[in-house]
């Protein structure tokens, strides 16, 4: 499967709204198809049927909808990475065995993996709040898939699902948060006690399980029984963001007007390192960026833009670096191109 880096990356597009902060949005949807047991339980022949049954989605002819069918069993290890570097696939669909695929819109946006932890895992993800939007993507595809299977539903549970927590509607929504001002004037637990009140999840840049990489946060529902896709959605849309929104920009105007050397300091420190950096770990570039990108944001840097660095989030990334510099790229060298890369960005 070709693949152009440049071509909307998960964090990337210009005016996109509320891109300050929120860096992407998700919508997922958890389905199974009727009259088969559960992945985890299935065997390889009810995972390839399953996968046979459902390549049809890939047959339609609008090309607004059109989506490209991949066996993850014939991608190869730097592209199959690369896909969950870009939260096209999760890391559980990557490292399985068992008769899997997936199916990719052709913008890299819009994608259903098949044989993950339930038959059908269908989703979209757009730079910036584009909740509304993502629902949308995922509600069209919901669709299309249903016309070819039966769902696994029950009247009163709802979709039928592996995880006893995506029982309902199976929907998760979540977004990319960035929110370096609240960490700077340490009051990011206002953020922890709003998404324990709304019962979200905050988690880290990578999901369940990480850690906080660059101020980035990862914020979604984890309750899908007793609600409707649209009324999680607005959850998250409409009365969790918006307060988040503000309460971010207002620690962000503080720190510019009361701290000004102290951000102009970790600006241009991080600025001066990835600009004269020959090695880089991934760790070591996501925090620099982070620090530049609330920089940006705050005029403090000029002649750098926010889809230069949000890009650049992405680009650093091992398997991204390799499908760019050599997919045989070695270990001891993907610290050495992630300097260049980003050099040749930053110091341009």
């Amino acid at each position: 499967m070709k693949i152009d880096l440049k071509r909307n990356c998960p964090f990337n597009s210009d005016n996109v709204p509320n891109g300050d902060v929120v860096l992407s949005s998700r919508a997922r949807l958890a389905r199974n198809l009727e009259g088969f047991p559960f992945v985890n339980r299935a065997t390889a022949s009810d995972c390839a049927e399953v996968a046979s049954l459902l390549q049809k989605i890939s047959n339609t002819k609008d090309k607004r909808s059109a989506l490209e069918w991949v066996n993850m069993d014939e991608l190869d290890t730097v592209t199959t990475e690369l896909f969950v570097e870009r939260h096209l696939i999760s890391s559980n669909l990557s490292n399985a065995t068992h008769p899997r695929a997936i199916a990719v819109g052709p913008e890299l946006s819009r994608s259903v993996m098949v044989n993950e932890e339930d038959h059908i895992r269908i989703q979209s993800i757009r730079p910036g709040l584009q909740l509304h939007e993502v629902h949308a993507d995922v509600h069209q595809l919901d669709m299309e898939v249903e016309e070819i299977i039966s769902y696994a539903f029950d009247s009163q549970l709802g979709f039928l699902t592996a995880c006893p927590t995506n029982v309902g509607t199976g929907a998760r929504f979540s977004a990319m948060l960035h929110l370096p001002g609240l960490r700077i004037i340490k009051d990011l637990q206002r953020i922890h006690n709003a998404c324990n009140d709304m019962s979200l999840a905050i988690r880290g840049f990578r999901g369940e399980g990480s850690g906080t990489i660059a101020d980035l946060f990862q914020v979604s529902n984890q309750v899908t029984l007793g609600s409707t896709e649209e009324e999680l959605c607005n959850l998250l849309a409409n009365d969790f963001l918006p307060p988040v929104l503000e309460w971010e920009r207002k620690a962000r105007r503080v720190i510019a007007e009361k701290q000004r050397s102290k951000l102009e300091d970790q600006t241009f420190r991080s600025l001066g390192l990835l600009q004269n950096a020959r090695l880089l770990t991934s760790e070591e570039a996501m925090k620099c960026l982070g620090n530049i990108r609330l920089g940006v944001c705050l005029n403090v840097i000029d002649n750098i833009t926010l889809p230069q660095i949000n890009q650049l989030m992405i680009e650093l990334h091992p398997a991204h670096l390799r499908y760019t510099f050599g997919k045989d790229l070695p270990d001891d060298e993907v610290n050495r191109c992630r300097a260049t890369l980003i050099r040749n960005i930053v110091d341009s």
